[in-house]
Formats: structure tokens, C-alpha cells, sequence
């Protein structure tokens, strides 16, 4: 059973896998290519520690920098941690609480979105996953030297991963001081001392994030600044995934009905001997994130992905005392909700792949491509794009008969619409618009220069 849950948890990874970079991914593409500068100076900037960019760094180098090579790391590190569940679902309770726990994981959404994504989210998932496997069978047989030894490794890779890791485990040192299991509490910080050879850097980078707040208050609420449906957003996030439902009743009525369900399902696991537990990793850095959001802009639902595979324990656990097919029905709504996310495209990643492709293929032989800011032209350098890339508010316009302008995040960057003045100024006109997953093109045309 569990070689077919970790089969259909690959297959479903494997499903869309090679969508086009996003800007982030084409980030770390660049990164990974030198293009960026030092790597550990880029991981300053992208406000996380450096394990993933490290592990990446090696990969690239056997593996080349294509789109699926990019992602391979984050696919092997989803399955990865669909073993893992299935492993914690068996020691908390059964098998069958092992096979339910792995279903779930295996067709959730989210974890399998963040399973193709060339980013840090999906391998600390996987590490925080398999750190816990081994801290709970620590509290099983506290004397076991091989668990504890696994628990010191994987903990000290899970804390190179993510800042919101380390609040994590701050909050489980504390629930084994509480709860006088010393033992594991000084493995814990045996492996919290690796981290004092990156202290410095955090605060570099804290520097860096709100030097960039400051110049641009409004990218801190794009990045991960709380809001008052912070919290609910990420339990509907991890219920339903990428998707949502342009008609707000409809969405509304799902998102009741799923919490029926999920409700009814985690009352039956309330009374088990691991919930503080599981509940110091489920909601410990998701309320604690929050928190520390209202003043540093950390919080989004996808960085404490690595919570979720303790939601989903929780849910297999109350599971395993209902009838089957209440799972049945829990995992027919996951499904239904990956398949809808297949099926719209507007739902998918920014297709900076295809929008590259449709500008490098036009008749038009001078052109150029125009940006809100030039920070954002990642993609456009990992594809090729093959025209000269300017921001029009700060920079002269070229004289080029057609400028593609990629109104990109545009509120944040240029909110006055300067670009597009100075290019009505040039005497360019709008002549089409194109419309892309994630990205939008305004065809500006001059007709006084010639092809």
C-alpha cells in the first residue's frame, strides 16, 4: 500500500511539472548561474538561509539549469515527505492511520504545487517532516541513541532552510522543557548552535528587507504582511490549493461544507496522547508568523508549509474512527480540486516561457521590451528574450517601431503610470494587448519609425 500511495504521490507531481518559470524560480535560475552576483549574498536578499540555494548550486551543475532540473530537488523532496507522513501516521497510531495520512498527502494540492516549484518550500517541508518522525519517536523511547542522532540532523537541515523553521523549534524546545524531556531538548539546541554561524547574515538580511519596505512600503504587503484573513486564507489554501471561484457564494458554500467536513473529522482526534505536539508544530509558527508579520512583512501561507503535513496527521487521525467514506469524500475533494486547478490556465504559473517565445517570433524586426521596474526581467533574461528591456519612467525610450510593455506588479512600481506617459509622449500608441497565466502585454506601436 504504501509503494502505490508513493506511485500516485509521483505521478501527480509529475503532472504539469514543466510549466514555465515563474519570476522567483527564473531568480534562483539566475542565481544558480552567477548572473546574481554571490550566491550567499543573493540568499541574503531572499531572506532565507542558504541550505536550498546550496543544495540547488550542486544539482544545477550535474543536472543543467532547464525547467524541470530546476524543480527536480522540490519533486524528490514532496515524495520524500509523503514517506515520512505515512511513517508518522503508523507510529501515532495504526497503519491504516499511516495509509490515510499518506492519501491525503499525496493528493493535496498545495503540497503537490509547491512539489514543482524551484523553491526552498517544498524541501523544508520534507525536513521539518522528517525531523518530527524521529522527535516523536523520541518521546516513544526517549533512550533510543539512533533516533535521537536522526533527530540532530535533520533538524539542523530543516533550521538551514527557513527563518519560520527556527521559531518552530524554539516553540518545541520550550514543550520539552514543559514537559521534562531533557534529553531531546539538548540534541535540540546542539543542533540550534549550527546557526550562530549564520546570525550575522539574518541580520543582514533583516537590513536589506527594510531598506526595500521603506522604498517601496506597498512590496511589504505583497511579500507577507498579516492581514486580518491571513490565518483563514491559509487553512482554505491548504484545503483547496491554488485555485479559488470568481463567484464569492459559490466559494463561500465550498469553503463551508470543507469545513464541516474537516471539523467533524479533527474532533475525533482531539484526545490524542501527541496533540500537544502536533499542535505546537501546526500552529506555532503560523500564530507566532503572524504575529511577527504585523511588524516584518515574513508571513505568507506557503512559507509555513512545512505545517501542513502535521494538519494532515491530525485529520487521518480522527479519519481513522469514522466511517471510510468520510476519507473517501476528504480525498475526492482534493483530487477535484487539483483537477480544476489543471484545467485553468489562469491558475497555473506566470508563462513567461510563451510570452518570450511570441516576442522573439515577431515580424517586426525593431523592438523593445518595457518593464514598471527592471527588477522584475528575470524571466525575460532566462528565456532569451531577444529585444533591448528598459523601464520607460526612468529611462529614454528606444527608437524601436514596437514596445511590448509587461505591466507587471506595475501598482507597485510605476502606481503614477510615468512609463506610460513617456511613451505616449514618444508617440507611442496602444495597437493590442496580449494576456498570458499571470502577465499582461501592452502593444505599443510608433508608426513614424519604420520597421
Amino acid at each position: 500500500m504504501t509503494v502505490l500511495i508513493l506511485a500516485i504521490a509521483t505521478i501527480l507531481r509529475l503532472v504539469l511539472v514543466n510549466q514555465s518559470l515563474w519570476l522567483d524560480e527564473a531568480i534562483e535560475a539566475l542565481a544558480l548561474m552567477g548572473k546574481q552576483g554571490p550566491l550567499l549574498k543573493y540568499a541574503l536578499a531572499d531572506f532565507q538561509p542558504p541550505l536550498y540555494h546550496f543544495v540547488l548550486y550542486g544539482w544545477t551543475r550535474l543536472a543543467g539549469f532547464s525547467e524541470l532540473a530546476l524543480r527536480t530537488p522540490s519533486l524528490v523532496a514532496g515524495v520524500a515527505t509523503v514517506w515520512f507522513v505515512i511513517k508518522i501516521g503508523e507510529t501515532l497510531g495504526t497503519k491504516k492511520v499511516g495509509y490515510i495520512a499518506g492519501l491525503l498527502a499525496a493528493t493535496n494540492p498545495l503540497l503537490i504545487y509547491y512539489s514543482q516549484e524551484g523553491r526552498t518550500y517544498a524541501l523544508t517541508a520534507f525536513l521539518v517532516t522528517a525531523s518530527f518522525y524521529y522527535l516523536i519517536r523520541i518521546t516513544q523511547k526517549p533512550t533510543k541513541t539512533k533516533y535521537l542522532t536522526c533527530f540532530f540532523l535533520w533538524t539542523i537541515l530543516a533550521l538551514w532552510t527557513s527563518y519560520l523553521a527556527w521559531v518552530l523549534y524554539g516553540l518545541v524546545g520550550l514543550y520539552l522543557l514543559v514537559t521534562k524531556r531533557y534529553r531531546p531538548f539538548w540534541v535540540l539546541a546542539s543542533a540550534a548552535t549550527s546557526l550562530a554561524l549564520w546570525l550575522p547574515s539574518l541580520f543582514g538580511s533583516l537590513r536589506i528587507g527594510l531598506s526595500t519596505i521603506h522604498v517601496s512600503p506597498s512590496w511589504g504587503a505583497v511579500v507577507g504582511a498579516a492581514t486580518w484573513k491571513s490565518l483563514p486564507l491559509t487553512w482554505v489554501k491548504f484545503v483547496i490549493g491554488r485555485i479559488s471561484f470568481a463567484n464569492k457564494y459559490i466559494y463561500g458554500v465550498i469553503v463551508a461544507v470543507l469545513v464541516v467536513l474537516h471539523a467533524h473529522a479533527l474532533r475525533k482526534s482531539l484526545k490524542h496522547k501527541n496533540l500537544p505536539l502536533l499542535a505546537v508544530w501546526l500552529l506555532g509558527p503560523v500564530i507566532v508568523g503572524a504575529f511577527i508579520a504585523m511588524f516584518i512583512p515574513v508571513y505568507q501561507y506557503f512559507r509555513v508549509l512545512f505545517v501542513l503535513p502535521a494538519y494532515l496527521l491530525l485529520l487521518a487521525l480522527g479519519l481513522s474512527r469514522i466511517n471510510i467514506r468520510h476519507t473517501a469524500l476528504l480525498v475526492f475533494t482534493q483530487v477535484a480540486c487539483l483537477v480544476i486547478f489543471w484545467m485553468t490556465p489562469s491558475f497555473h504559473r506566470e508563462d513567461w516561457r510563451a510570452l518570450v517565445h511570441d516576442i522573439n517570433d515577431t515580424k517586426t524586426e525593431t523592438f523593445a521590451v518595457a518593464l514598471p521596474s527592471r527588477n522584475q526581467d528575470a524571466p525575460l533574461i532566462y528565456y532569451g528574450v531577444e529585444g533591448r528591456v528598459f523601464e520607460p519612467k526612468d529611462q529614454g525610450i528606444p527608437p524601436v517601431s514596437r514596445v511590448y510593455y509587461i505591466n507587471y506588479v506595475e501598482d507597485l512600481f510605476d502606481g503614477g503610470h510615468a512609463g506610460r506617459a513617456n511613451l505616449a509622449k514618444a508617440g507611442y500608441t496602444i495597437g493590442g494587448q496580449k494576456t498570458y497565466p499571470g502577465i499582461a502585454v501592452d502593444i505599443y506601436e510608433n508608426l513614424k519609425i519604420g520597421n
